[in-house]
């Protein structure tokens, strides 16, 4: 049907029908993809839908996160995923997606919230509708479940053990991050805090500034750093975008070999710096693995719920148990260490 077929189709449908259908071409226009094989299910056959909503679309990170969503999605033909999220980091963007998809009631909507404050309001009223939300990425309430990217406690250790596997037990460090309101980035630098005291407390963190996610903003907030504090042995990076930043920062200022930093990042904007030794370990998670298990958890919270410590299968992940939070319960990944060796195997 072209255009000007669909228009003549519309101005004969009944008032208040018009109106639903264009929703829906707007939905299917919003970056909105099926996931998998449960999409090409037979037609007829009653299945769940999932929305699984990323802070942006398009960029490697989150592609490689909707190849995990697709993994699962074609072994598991009793759902229906979609793939759906703005073209931008962007809250509004995603209000604007929300207010489209909610009409159509999907059974679960899973969201990495760009702003928690701003989508909350929303997100309450998905639920009172019937909707069930959870969060995955990014932390987010109301929810029923958190399908968090590592364990918080863990990821802090294992940055400071990168760190002083560079620096020794001693001397000054600082840390960039993204902000100091999201919730991943808090956690992150009360568990490095923590690990300090309670293992290096000679090795102490003397200053720390947000860069937002901006490689630009971290290339200059590492120069102001290293010019406020000359003792500097060591920089964390926090923050996917901000670790490449803080590197040739560090570069530029002729203190690579003097100066360490370790991080969060991806393979893809890491990759030469491992192979030239600027970078000796990275931290992250493997983004596949993190979207095949958020469509998991989804199907298992349709299926029975999710509880802390109630175990569940998660496919090729294999049995997973919830831990009790602060919300409900969530489940996490196990860090992921990149390094010259192995960098190669990951391609996001």
């Amino acid at each position: 049907m072209d255009a000007n077929d669909r228009r003549r189709f519309l101005r004969r449908l009944p008032a208040g029908l018009a109106p639903l259908l264009v929703a829906g071409t707007l939905l299917r226009d919003a970056a909105a993809q099926p996931a998998g094989a449960a999409a090409g299910a037979a037609a007829g056959k009653a299945r769940r839908r999932v929305v699984v909503m990323p802070k942006l679309v398009s960029i490697p990170y989150y592609e490689a996160v909707h190849q995990g969503v697709q993994a699962a999605a074609a072994e598991l033909p009793g759902l229906a995923v979609q793939w759906l999220g703005p073209r931008q980091d962007s809250a509004e963007q995603q209000i604007e997606l929300l207010e489209r998809i909610l009409p159509t009631r999907p059974d679960v909507i899973a969201i990495a919230a760009n702003d928690p404050m701003a989508l909350s309001p929303l997100l309450q009223r998905a639920q009172r509708t019937g909707v069930r939300v959870m969060a995955w990425d990014a932390d987010v309430t109301p929810r029923e479940f958190f399908v968090n990217l590592v364990d918080y406690a863990e990821f802090g250790r294992r940055l400071v053990e990168a760190l002083v596997a560079q620096t020794g037990p001693q001397g000054e460090i600082a840390v960039v991050t993204t902000s100091f309101t999201a919730v991943n980035q808090v956690r992150w630098i009360q568990a490095v805090k923590r690990t300090l005291y309670a293992r290096y407390p000679e090795l102490r963190i003397v200053d720390i500034r947000p860069a937002g996610e901006n490689t630009e903003e971290a290339f200059r907030v590492t120069q102001v750093l290293l010019a406020a504090h000359p003792k500097l042995v060591g920089l964390i990076s926090l923050g996917v975008p901000n670790m490449p930043g803080v590197v040739r920062a560090v570069q530029a200022a002729g203190q690579a070999g003097h100066v360490a930093v370790t991080g969060n990042s991806t393979p893809s904007r890491m990759r030469s710096f491992l192979k030239d030794g600027a970078v000796r370990t990275v931290l992250l998670w493997n983004a596949q693995d993190h979207g095949y298990l958020t469509v998991y958890c989804a199907w298992q919270l349709l299926q029975g719920g999710l509880a802390a410590g109630r175990p569940f299968q998660a496919g090729r992940l294999g049995t997973l148990v919830p831990q009790a939070d602060a919300v409900n319960a969530q489940v996490s990944l196990p860090a992921l260490e990149l390094t010259r060796d192995n960098v190669d195997r990951y391609r996001f």
